[in-house]
């Protein structure tokens, strides 16, 4: 009797490393602490020097609703304009990420990059400059929406790479549900979900945190610790054997 046919070298990996084969890159629970750390990177420049938010654009939206009734509107205009730059900068990225796509080429590389290149120029407007703060901002909320857009899966699960209020409602629906069942999404542990939720709420935090600090040093390095981090994954993603996109469609639960 003839001994029986070897599987497939890729069917021993899924074995051995199934979650390396189900999750890409992007959708690692480490990036998405990364991503978020980005974001209240991000955030700390806009809201010291600007008073907007260059990620949680319900602050933007509640902002601006709010100076308009009150009629401030030295106010109003950088909330709203703020608003209209992420969503520009969404826009655009789904533009890059369709391109890269249909070419069948990764996307995460080439805007991990093209993030980075903005990121640097304003880090050297905020720096060395005199430039209305403001339009820096714009700039930053325009960066913001292209990496909210582009990355926003965490393990198979949607989440807001760039906004709070989902990522907390998550972290503590999934704490909760811990105590009636021990089984979650993807066979995975409820009490894993939430640790994975908290831990971008971590990042949120600490990004702010940590660029409040940082631009005591010098104005504009929370902008230029969120660009290294973006080329750092930019070269990460470069250098992974398989496709480092999220995957296509998501869940809530």
């Amino acid at each position: 009797m003839s001994a029986p046919a070897t599987p497939p070298s890729d069917v021993q990996y899924v074995h051995k490393h199934p979650e390396v084969i189900r999750f890409p890159l992007m959708e690692q629970p480490f990036i998405g602490f990364l991503l978020a750390f980005i974001a209240g990177l991000l955030n700390a420049w806009t809201l010291a020097h600007a008073d907007t938010f260059a990620t949680v654009q319900s602050g933007n939206v509640v902002s601006s609703g709010f100076y308009l009734v009150d009629g401030d509107w030295a106010k109003f205009t950088p909330a709203i304009v703020s608003v209209l730059c992420f969503g520009v900068g969404s826009a655009l990225s789904g533009v890059l990420m369709t391109a890269f796509l249909r070419s069948g080429r990764s996307f995460t590389p080439g805007m991990l990059f093209a993030l980075f290149a903005l990121l640097v120029i304003g880090t050297l407007l905020a720096a060395l400059t005199d430039m209305d703060p403001r339009y820096i901002a714009f700039g930053v909320s325009f960066v913001a929406g292209g990496l909210g857009n582009s990355f926003h899966k965490n393990h198979g699960m949607l989440y807001g790479a760039v906004a709070v209020t989902f990522v907390v409602q998550m972290a503590f629906n999934f704490l909760m549900q811990s105590a009636f069942s021990k089984k979650g999404v993807n066979g995975e542990p409820n009490i894993y979900w939430s640790g994975v939720f908290f831990l971008v709420l971590l990042g949120f935090a600490g990004g702010g945190a940590i660029g409040f600090l940082a631009d005591t040093w010098f104005n504009g390095a929370s902008i230029a610790f969120a660009a290294l981090l973006c080329a750092i994954l930019g070269i990460m993603s470069l250098r992974q054997p398989s496709d480092p996109d999220p995957t296509p469609g998501g869940r809530f639960v």
